[in-house]
């Protein structure tokens, strides 16, 4: 059976078999089977309708209209599907993942002083100065953590964009992602101005390649959402987005200035014509029999370390045989006449194709980074073998000739 309610200003006639009825308010409407004792709405033709008559009392028992559409569920908290940029997200990712790479390699030298491959001479002075650590604590390390961070975000947005996640969760992470981006500009931005004007200009590629990764992720950032996203959103988004920018370029900014340790900032500044005079490490610590040894059998096979009077890393190695065995100790400074900008190595360091600190030449072997005693003896053991062999040889091409001109004399 089907129900409709007719709600009318006016008067309604009921008519049928009994006398017309009218009234005012509303009336509900029943499709019967058609009957003529039942009463019926006469629009000037016969019992087109049965209907039944009732007064506003009755009307919240009305069935519901057959013509109204059935009530749809409200979609709430969803943003409408408009197109993003995915390359730009990847983009940010890959971005993300290098940078990650690199602060994972510069943490790795500075905390087991590991090999720090630099084609400048600047890389090993700039690890080593108190700007590259907060709050005691490596920076790349900081910067590790930021990277992964970023990465993260970005692939979170973007599934988040395409599954229709709610606005609240995709402004979110767009609020965090932003934070993080401006967090890494900053940072870099500060530190390429330290370097330029406290470090005296120093040439340290991998400071200027994370600086153009925290760039590039700022302006991929900043074209990664469409115009009909934002205008989709309201500008809710990039309201969002403007707040987590200039939170994290705030808040970096003053952690940066709370956490670099004191000495940056209590007037240690280099500047253009800053320089360090040559002043030989004193090494302090106690030679071995067996360094003593080495330090001997490495003159002996013409064995070099090349290094700069300002490497920790090169002290290490040094305090590593002790200060007996520096007697013969085949060491080569390449600063000699002291570090200051623009100061190219020494010659010796120069033809040895130097590109770090320290680093090995062992039987004709380029080797950078610090070595154990077990390594130093282990690349002895060849290059003394080397030298044997080649010592045997050159023997037996004397003796070759020795005989061959006897053998030459006699048959005269």
């Amino acid at each position: 059976m089907s129900a409709a309610t007719i709600r009318s200003a006016g008067a309604v006639s009921c008519s049928g078999r009994g006398p017309s009825l009218a009234l005012h308010g509303h009336v509900n409407v029943i499709a019967l089977s058609r009957s003529r004792s039942e009463i019926g709405l006469s629009h000037g033709k016969r019992n087109m309708f049965p209907i039944r008559c009732i007064g506003p009392e009755q009307l919240p028992s009305a069935p519901q209209l057959a013509d109204d559409p059935p009530a749809l569920p409200k979609a709430e908290g969803k943003v409408a599907s408009t197109p993003i940029n995915t390359s730009n997200f990847n983009a940010m990712t890959a971005l993300a993942s290098v940078g990650v790479i690199e602060t994972a390699y510069l943490t790795y030298v500075k905390l087991f002083n590991g090999v720090l491959i630099c084609p400048t001479n600047g890389c090993e002075s700039v690890l080593s100065s108190p700007y590259a650590q907060l709050f005691g604590i490596p920076l790349p390390f900081f910067g590790m953590v930021a990277y992964g961070t970023v990465g993260a975000l970005a692939i979170t947005y973007l599934r988040q964009a395409q599954d229709n996640a709610p606005a609240a969760s995709l402004q979110t992470t767009l609020m965090g992602l932003t934070a993080g981006v401006a967090a890494l500009a900053t940072t870099s931005a500060v530190l390429i101005s330290i370097l330029q004007t406290r470090l005296g200009g120093t040439p340290c590629l991998w400071c200027y390649l994370s600086a153009g990764i925290s760039t590039t992720l700022a302006v991929t950032l900043g074209t990664s959402l469409s115009g009909k996203q934002v205008k989709a959103s309201g500008g809710v988004e990039a309201k969002e987005s403007a707040l987590g920018g200039v939170g994290g370029a705030l808040a970096t900014a003053a952690v940066l200035y709370v956490g670099l340790p004191s000495a940056a900032g209590s007037g240690a500044v280099y500047d253009d014509n800053f320089s360090l005079p040559y002043k030989a490490p004193e090494v302090a610590t106690k030679s071995s029999n067996r360094a003593i040894d080495l330090a001997h059998r490495l003159n002996a096979v013409g064995a070099r370390m090349y290094g700069a009077f300002w490497c920790s890393h090169c002290l290490e190695q040094k305090e590593d045989f002790g200060s007996a065995a520096m007697a013969e100790f085949p060491y080569v400074e390449c600063f000699p006449n002291g570090w200051k900008r623009g100061e190219k190595v020494a010659p010796a360091c120069e033809a040895a194709n130097v590109r770090a600190f320290p680093t090995w030449m062992i039987g004709g072997r380029t080797i950078e980074g610090e070595l154990q005693l077990d390594e130093v003896e282990k690349e002895l053991l060849r290059a003394e073998a080397a030298a044997a062999a080649a010592a045997a040889a050159s023997e037996s091409v004397n003796t070759a000739t020795a005989v061959a001109q006897m053998v030459a004399v006699s048959s005269q």
